[in-house]
Parts: C-alpha cells; sequence; structure tokens
C-alpha cells in the first residue's frame, strides 16, 4: 500500500489484487445477468439500457483475463451502469493511477488522467447521493466522510491530487505525462463547483497564479485561457454569501485577465460576455452598496471594449439584468426610477436594431418588484404601469412578456398597503386582469390564494366613511365569491380572518348585515377547519361579547373543538 499523497487529506486505497478483482466483477456481472433477464420482460428502453451494462461488464472481464484491470475512462463515461457503480469504476480507476510508483505510469493510464480529472471536477454522483442518504466515501474506512457537504471539496481534492501526480510523473522522466491547460482547468472547475466558497475561490486563485507563473517561465502547456479565468471568477462569485469581499476580488481577476490580453502577454486571456456577467452577477448578488455603480461601470467597460474590436463582450440582455437586480436592492431612494430608466433605454437599443438587448420578462419583472419595494407613494401605480406594458406586449403577441402570478402579487399586495385611499379598486382591478389572462390560457398567472386574500386585505385597510366603506366591503365580498367559486383555489386561516377583519372594520356597529356575516363566515370557517388566532382575533371585534359567545360556545381558544382548526398553520411564539 503506498504512502498517502501530501495533497490528499485522507487515505486512498490503491492496493488491488487482481483476484479480488475479478471476484468483484463477477459478482457485479451475475447480478446483471439477473437484471438483465428482468429487464427483458419491461419496456424496450429498460432492454436497452440492461444490454448495455451486460456488454460493458463482459468487456471488463475480457479486459481482466488480456492483463491488469486499467478500466478507460471512455468506458466510465459511456457505459450504462448505475451511477452508485459509475462512482465505484471512477474510485478504482483513480486507485489504479495512484498505486502505481511515480515514473511507471503506461500512457493509456496517462491519457486518462485528464478524462478522470475533469469527471472529478464535475462533483459526480452528489444527487445521488443525497437521494440515498449516502455518505461519500473515496476508500472507505477511517476516511468515510459522512457530510455531503464536503463531497465538492474531496472531488476537487482528487482532482487536483492526480495533476500534481502528473507533475510528478513528468519530473520522474516520463515524457507523456504532461499537465496541460485542460487538466489545470478541471482542477480549477473542481473548486469552483466545491461548494467551498471562499476557500475554494482563494485555491483556485493561487492554482491560476502558478498557471500564469509556469507560462511565462516557458510551459506552454499550461498557458491559462479564458475558461481558466472564467473559472476563478466563478468561484468568487460563489462566495458572495460568505466573502464581503468577494465580487471585488472577482473583478480584480477580470481586470488582469483584459490587462494580459490588451498587453499582448497572454493572447489566450481573451474575455467573452460570461467572463463580465460572472462579475457582475456577483455585484448584484453582494447587495453591496456600490454594487449599482459597479455594475454601471461593466457595462460601460463592454461597450468600450466591444468598440474597440472584442466582438465576444458585447452586452447583452442578461448582462443588463444584473444591473437591474443590483439596483432592486439598493437602499437609494432613487433606485426604482434608476431601474425604470435602464429599461426603457434597453427598449431604445432594441427598437434601433439591437436585438441582443430585448427586455425580457426578467427585465421588466425586476423593475415591477423594485417600484413595489420602494417605499415611494406612487411606488405601486408605477410599478402596475410596468406590469401593463407586460400585459399589453403579451396581447401584440410577445408570449414571452407573459406576466406570472408573482408579479401579480406583487402589484396586488403594494396596493393593499397603499396609502391611497381607493388603491383596494386598482388592486381589484389588477386581480381581474390577473383572472382574465389566466382564462386566456395564461397558465403562469393563475391566481392564487396570496391574490385573492391580498385583495381582501386591501379592501379591509380602506378608511372611508359611510357608503365608501360598504362599497369596500362589497369588493371585498366580490372576491371571497370569486374565491370560493375558483376551481383551482380555496381560501385559508389567513382569508377568513381577513374577511372577518373586513367585516370588523367596515360594517356598522350593530347592523343586520355586520351580524349576518360574522356568522356567516364563522359557520363556515369552523367547518372548513380554518378557525385561527388571527379570524378569532377580529371575530372579537365584529361580533359583540354576546354573540361571540353564542357562536363559540362560550368556548376559549385552548378549548376550541379540533375540527374547527384542524387546517389552520400558524407561528406562534416561543415561550422563554
Amino acid at each position: 500500500e503506498p504512502s498517502q499523497s501530501k495533497t490528499a487529506p485522507f487515505r486512498l486505497e490503491c492496493h488491488n489484487p487482481k483476484t479480488e478483482k475479478i471476484q468483484r466483477i463477477v459478482d457485479s456481472t451475475e447480478k446483471q445477468s439477473v437484471s438483465l433477464q428482468l429487464a427483458m420482460q419491461r419496456k424496450t428502453s429498460a432492454m436497452t439500457r440492461a444490454v448495455a451494462v451486460a456488454v460493458t461488464a463482459l468487456a471488463v472481464i475480457g479486459h481482466f483475463q488480456r492483463g491488469p484491470l486499467h478500466l478507460s475512462a471512455d468506458a466510465y463515461i459511456t457505459s450504462g451502469l448505475p451511477p452508485h457503480k459509475h462512482q465505484a469504476w471512477l474510485k478504482q480507476m483513480t486507485s489504479d493511477i495512484c498505486a502505481s510508483p511515480i515514473g511507471d505510469l503506461s500512457p493509456e493510464m496517462v491519457s486518462q488522467c485528464p478524462q478522470l480529472m475533469g469527471a472529478w471536477a464535475q462533483n459526480p454522483y452528489l444527487s445521488w447521493s443525497q437521494q440515498h442518504q449516502s455518505p461519500f466515501s473515496l476508500t472507505g474506512g477511517s476516511s468515510r466522510v459522512s457530510s455531503l457537504d464536503r463531497h465538492g471539496k474531496e472531488c476537487a481534492q482528487v482532482a487536483e491530487m492526480l495533476l500534481k501526480r502528473l507533475i510528478d510523473e513528468r519530473r520522474a522522466g516520463n515524457a507523456d505525462a504532461i499537465a496541460t491547460t485542460a487538466a489545470y482547468n478541471a482542477v480549477l472547475d473542481g473548486w469552483a463547483r466545491s461548494g467551498e466558497k471562499g476557500a475554494a475561490a482563494q485555491r483556485a486563485e493561487q492554482i491560476l497564479i502558478e498557471m500564469h507563473d509556469s507560462y511565462l517561465a516557458g510551459d506552454e502547456h499550461v498557458q491559462p485561457d479564458t475558461q481558466s479565468f472564467k473559472s476563478v471568477m466563478l468561484a468568487w462569485a460563489k462566495a458572495v454569501d460568505s466573502e464581503q469581499d468577494a465580487p471585488r476580488r472577482a473583478q480584480r481577476v477580470l481586470e488582469w485577465m483584459i490587462n494580459l490580453y490588451q498587453t499582448n502577454e497572454n493572447s489566450k486571456a481573451k474575455p467573452d460576455v460570461e467572463c463580465f456577467e460572472i462579475v457582475l452577477r456577483a455585484w448584484s448578488k453582494s447587495g453591496d452598496v456600490d454594487a449599482p455603480e459597479k455594475t454601471e461601470h461593466l457595462i460601460v467597460w463592454m461597450e468600450k471594449l466591444y468598440n474597440e474590436g472584442v466582438a465576444d463582450v458585447k452586452p447583452r440582455t442578461r448582462s443588463f439584468n444584473a444591473v437591474l437586480v443590483a439596483w432592486s436592492k439598493s437602499p437609494e431612494k432613487y433606485a426604482a426610477q434608476r431601474a425604470e430608466d435602464i429599461l426603457y433605454h434597453m427598449q431604445r437599443l432594441y427598437d434601433s436594431g439591437n436585438e441582443d438587448l430585448k427586455p425580457d420578462a426578467i427585465s421588466y419583472g425586476t423593475v415591477v418588484s423594485t417600484w413595489t419595494k420602494s417605499g415611494k407613494q406612487n411606488g405601486p401605480r408605477r410599478a402596475e404601469k410596468i406590469l401593463r406594458l407586460m400585459e399589453i406586449e403579451c396581447d401584440y403577441g410577445d408570449s414571452t412578456l407573459r406576466p406570472d402570478v408573482i408579479l401579480y402579487n406583487f402589484v396586488i399586495e403594494a396596493f393593499s398597503k397603499s396609502d391611497e385611499k381607493f388603491a383596494y379598486k386598482d388592486a381589484l382591478s389588477v386581480l381581474r386582469r390577473q383572472i382574465t389572462m389566466y382564462r386566456s390560457g395564461v397558465n403562469k398567472c393563475r391566481p392564487d390564494i396570496y391574490s385573492f386574500t391580498s385583495v381582501i386585505a386591501a379592501c379591509a385597510s380602506f378608511s372611508g366613511h359611510g357608503k365608501e366603506r360598504t362599497s369596500a366591503f362589497k369588493a371585498a365580498v366580490a372576491t371571497f365569491d370569486e374565491l370560493l367559486k375558483s376551481e383551482y383555489v380555496s381560501p385559508n386561516h389567513v382569508t377568513y380572518g381577513t374577511m372577518m377583519k373586513a367585516t370588523a372594520r367596515l360594517l356598522p356597529l350593530r347592523s343586520q348585515l355586520r351580524r349576518k356575516w360574522t356568522k356567516k363566515l364563522f359557520e363556515k370557517s369552523s367547518k372548513d377547519g380554518y378557525v385561527g388566532d388571527m379570524f378569532l382575533s377580529w371575530l372579537k371585534e365584529a361580533a359583540s361579547p354576546k354573540h361571540y359567545h353564542e357562536l363559540t360556545r362560550g368556548r376559549r381558544r385552548q378549548n376550541l373543538p379540533p375540527e374547527w382548526t384542524r387546517n389552520v398553520i400558524e407561528r406562534r411564539p416561543v415561550k422563554k
């Protein structure tokens, strides 16, 4: 058993007796034979898969008979084996390489190294491991890792270990062993995918610097290319949640890359639009106070480079959307207006012939969201204006701009919280347009319980007088009735509580209509199992003490019949 590699924090089992291999593959083949017989009784597609498995297994046995087992990476990638068996193959091929003395790798093993590194960099079988709640281990025994969070880290470490083995092999005189840019990129990709955030980004950047230094020293095999820099920027972008300086570090790598390209120090370090968008998304996701200005400056830089002849950095819709997202998170009072201005700028450029800048649903939706969160008195109305633009474009045949239920809910909720006197009418108008669009075949905008309840909440918050209150209550009732008639959504405890709030706030005290609706709502809510704390609180406001006692039969909240509360899901304060 060889000594442990210094680059790997866990032990790699490399002893591999030929007889044990044969027994393992024979056992596997017997199981595959049974599976094949069962599969032949099923659908043709299942049978085809089983045949591929059997053929692959037989090919492996033949390879055993010819000599030592060196499973090819091509066979691993194209075989029909299940994921967990693919994983075992990948581990075995890696173990075979590490078990060989330095300087003795065969040409086949050397050629397999980059393929194996690329496979490990993809974090293989993580989804399968999550599904089966199976801890990942390269070898078993003391090196078993029970946390799936470390899976990506170990994959990156194995890829880097294989890279180190190639380098050591070359130094030992094996002329076939060459650590290429592609091999380094696989390691960088592995760290970018590892989930290790700041630590992964720092390691990736260190490896990139080593590549650059080796290239400057004369090793043209490791010349960093666009993908090299892109992986490091991506690693920093994924560290935004844990590293405050992550977007600046990502931009620093981008600036370094562009400088190398423009000074002809590295012709392969050519930036493209994806490089910029990685940094743009890092800034927009960060919530940094400087993010909006930083993203706008990057767009200007992209346009400058494009005009200078770097065609691959031409800004596109996705680039501008990152700027819009950055403004949506800005605390500046003018953020919503700035986002809207950028949207109109995109539309003008598109209308003038730049098809790469057509505003999409994300563009419009981000501006709608920004207005609804702006805190401006006219925010709801400005948001509705953008929503109407989407509806108009949709009416003219642009199906890509169909609003979804989330956008409608944003606008309805904004009106429900508005200080405008008759905001409930606007909320109801938006809901009716939403229902109309849904009935026209746009399934993505189908109203949900939040849509209806928010309109009822807007009515319940009305602060007018006399007949105006009665009109607001009628709007609430109309919305509630529409909800009850719906075939795709039903009221919940919040809906009933909000309707009782509308009854308590909008109908005159001791009126027959108030008493009628108090009783009606209680009877239906208790029948449906939605008598919650909110409902009871507003019931006390809506009903007289005597009427409340009659409806609840004198019961307190903790003594209510279970069938009255069976569907209530409410957050309760934690007792300290």
